[in-house]
Formats: structure tokens, sequence, C-alpha cells
């Protein structure tokens, strides 16, 4: 995908045009950094709602075809399955709108920055005290100065547990306060104001079709880069230390869950595009929509527990915990989800395709949290699918 001049990558005329319109950007001490997304993004994980399912395609449809007829036979003559062609038509629209994404966001963000008037200015800047819940800024102080030692690290969890602070429903798995009354209202006025506005925006991510990408409507900076890198990193690189070394990159939005019929109303099972996630409740009121954790994805499958949050407060666990949300059955439920990335896991294996990633450039909005070196870039041929 690149061509060496005295040692210094460069990208062919598909990426160079990305390049122009965002692909580099700063990281958090400053230096240049470029962003990129794993090949596997126009070849892997294409959810189809008709069906409850995900599927692989890469362009081949007699190949797909069998796969969709060995499906039918395993679900048996009473599944009610749309066509094949119906599917196919579906997963390619999925695709082109993938290949389309990362200049999309950068357009509508930059409509937005132009066009928007916000209407609590305040809440896209931290304030810690009036934002952040006392107890998750002690929770983070504590891991802070915890020595990165097992016993240490236990000793520390079990002394914030009996105060309150941290609740280890089982390995992996932790709810804490997080956030504010304050900040919920403050996020939730903001977010139904801008949806109120008539701006474009996209759904949040392959399965949800109601949310909010928060880069773009730029809470990341001032906001959520703090409570990332300087809130979560110190609990997630301690709790979750096989999962992460250091976060340094993350994806920011919003779900929501309505029982109203045409809306979301559950997810399927599946796995989060991080190496940790932090799921936090800020709004609505229901019934119903617990959020049920089943054990790590490549491992034996654990009974599933059921968690449901208070507002301002918020699950922890791997990216790679398969978890699926439960039918809301009455009223509206409205997270923040953020899935926070560890370059120093995910250069070694690709947590959506589980193979050492092959990684092609891309923006600020499409970024996967990849870096080059290590990762290797994919072949042309791979770049021109992604831009093409």
């Amino acid at each position: 995908v690149c061509t060496r001049e005295r040692g210094v990558l460069t990208p062919p005329p598909a990426i160079a045009v990305i390049a122009r319109r965002g692909t580099m950007d700063h990281d958090r001490k400053g230096n240049g950094a470029a962003f990129y997304m794993c090949d596997c993004r126009l070849r892997r994980n294409f959810f189809v709602h008709s069906v409850e399912e995900h599927f692989e395609y890469d362009g081949d449809d007699d190949a797909f075809a069998r796969r969709y007829e060995a499906l039918a036979r395993e679900r048996g003559r009473g599944a009610d399955l749309p066509p094949v062609e119906e599917v196919l038509e579906d997963i390619r629209a999925q695709r082109e709108e993938r290949r389309r994404a990362p200049l999309e966001a950068a357009q509508r963000a930059g409509r937005i920055a132009s066009d928007y008037k916000r209407l609590h200015p305040e809440v896209y800047r931290l304030d810690v005290a009036s934002f952040l819940d006392p107890g998750f800024v002690e929770v983070a102080a504590a891991f802070r100065s915890c020595p990165d030692q097992p016993r240490a690290i236990d000793t520390c969890a079990a002394e914030l547990a009996s105060r309150g602070l941290l609740t280890k429903l089982r390995d992996g798995l932790y709810t804490l306060p997080a956030v504010t009354a304050t900040f919920c209202d403050l996020m939730e006025a903001e977010l139904a104001h801008f949806e109120a506005s008539g701006l474009p925006k996209t759904q949040p991510n392959t399965m949800n079709r109601y949310g909010i990408v928060l880069r773009e409507l730029g809470l990341c900076e001032g906001l959520l880069d703090p409570i990332v890198f300087e809130y979560i990193n110190p609990i997630a690189t301690r709790l979750l230390s096989i999962h992460t070394e250091r976060l340094d990159s993350y994806r920011a939005f919003t779900v929501k869950y309505e029982a109203q019929e045409g809306k979301d109303q559950k997810l399927n099972a599946h796995f989060d595009n991080s190496e940790v996630t932090l799921n936090i409740n800020f709004g609505g009121e229901w019934t119903g929509g617990q959020v049920t954790m089943m054990g790590l994805a490549r491992q034996a499958p654990k009974p599933p527990l059921g968690v449901t949050l208070r507002r301002g407060h918020a699950l922890l666990h791997a990216g790679c915990e398969l978890h699926q949300a439960e039918p809301v059955l009455t009223g509206t439920r409205h997270n923040l989800i953020l899935w926070c990335r560890s370059s120093g896991i995910r250069n070694v294996e690709c947590p959506m395709c589980w193979s050492e990633p092959r990684v092609v450039a891309t923006n600020a909005f499409g970024h996967e949290g990849f870096t080059v070196p290590p990762c290797a870039l994919a072949s042309r041929a791979a770049a021109a699918r992604m831009f093409h």
C-alpha cells in the first residue's frame, strides 16, 4: 500500500486523499500520529437485522450463498429467513457505507462545528468536581498510586469495595459510580437538542441504529479525552491488565433502547471493538433492558450474569466479553459507551478478525487504534477495496 522514499512510507493516491482530509493529527503527547483501521473492516461483522446474524462477505456471491444455505438448514424448515439476494443487498450497502464512512464523518463533523449552536457549552469541557462522581475520582487515584503487582492490586480493590466504591461481579467484571446527576442532565439535554437540530448523524456502530458518535459532535478533546486517559486508564490497567497495556485511543458513542415499535429494543450477543469497555447509564426510565454478560468470546461460556445500572453508574469489562442487551419492556434506556483501545495489545491481534492486523490509512473518525509500525500495511489491492 505504500512506497518508500528516503526511509519514509508514502501512501498511494487513494490513501493520500484521505491524509489530506484529516488522516494526520496529534497524539496525546503532541507528536504527529497517523490513523489506521484493519482491512477486515470490509470483510467481516456485517450485521443483518432481518436475520439477527453477523456475516462475512468478500465479494464472492456464490460462496456467500452456500454459507447462507447452510445457515438456513441449521435453523430448520420453520425459520422465516429472507432470500439470499435481499441479504446480499443489505450487506453490499453496509460495505459501501463503511467505505465512505471516514470521509462522510469528517464532513458531518465540519458541518456540525459550523452550524450547530450548543445548548450547554460547559458540557464540552471536563469539570471534574461537577461531572465526575467523587468515588470514580477516588478509584482512579487509588489505582494510579497502586503498585503494578497482583497482591497490591487485590488489596487496593478490596479496600475500595469495602467502602462501596467498586463492586466486583466476577473476574473481569466491575461496576462503579462514574458520573454525577449534573453531568447526566446536561448530556441528556445536549443530545436531545442536537437531535432536534436536524443536522446529519449516523448510527453509532454496526448493530445499534439509534445513538450519536460523540467525536462528530466535538465532545472528545475537552471532555472525553481526559476521562479516558486520566481516569479510566489507571483503573483499566490495574483491574484488566491482561487485556490492556495502556489506553491510547477510544471510540465514544451513545446508544438508545426504546420499547417503541421500530426502535432498538435489544441487542444480540456480541463483543466490542475494544480492549476495555466502560458502559455508563446517563438517562432514561425503563423496565427490562439489563445487560447479560456471558464470558470471554474465545473461552468456555460462563453462566449468564444480568447487570442493571443505576443512572450515573458504569460497567467495566473486557472488550472481548460476550454480552447482549435484553429487551426494554417499557420506557427508554440511554447509555454512553467508551470503547477504550490499547495499541500494545491490538497491534498483535485485531480484536475483530482475531488475526495479525493488516491495516490501511484512515482519518480520526475511522481510526481503530492500530499503529504502524509494528502493524503491517495491507496490500494495495486491500487499500483499493477500502476506498474505491
